[in-house]
């Protein structure tokens, strides 16, 4: 996806907002996500996530070209959101809503706290 234009858009505008995220597998609320397992959004407005209209993306920081969309969703409520992560890469990502808008064009609403895969650590211990 190219984008080609950005938005400044406030929260009262009715778009979902993200305020955290849980990684069950680590037990972590800090950001820090593992590739392959579920992870829980916390938020408002996540409700509107089942309409074709919004998905759940990271964003690469390193390649702000390469955004990943989270397809795989369990569930979901106004203020919740559960979904499985696809394999990431070691790094940061920006959570982002793409949301494809009335008139056809594309909106990127990213978000400003950067959530973190970390590297895989060997133990030979």
């Amino acid at each position: 996806m190219t984008v080609t234009s950005t938005e400044l858009v406030s929260p009262s505008e009715g778009l979902p907002t993200i305020t955290g995220v849980y990684d069950p597998l680590s037990g972590k609320r800090d950001g820090t996500l593992t590739p392959w397992a579920p992870i829980i959004v916390s938020g408002s407005g996540l409700d509107m996530y089942p309409l074709d209209e919004i998905r759940l993306c990271l964003i690469s920081v390193a390649d702000k070209e390469r955004i990943t969309e989270i397809c795989h969703i369990y569930k979901y409520s106004d203020n919740r959101v559960i979904v499985a992560l696809p394999d990431l890469e070691p790094g940061g990502y920006l959570p982002a809503f793409k949301i494809l808008k009335e008139d056809g064009e594309t909106m990127l609403q990213v978000f400003s706290v950067v959530w973190r895969v970390p590297s895989k650590e060997i133990n030979c211990f």
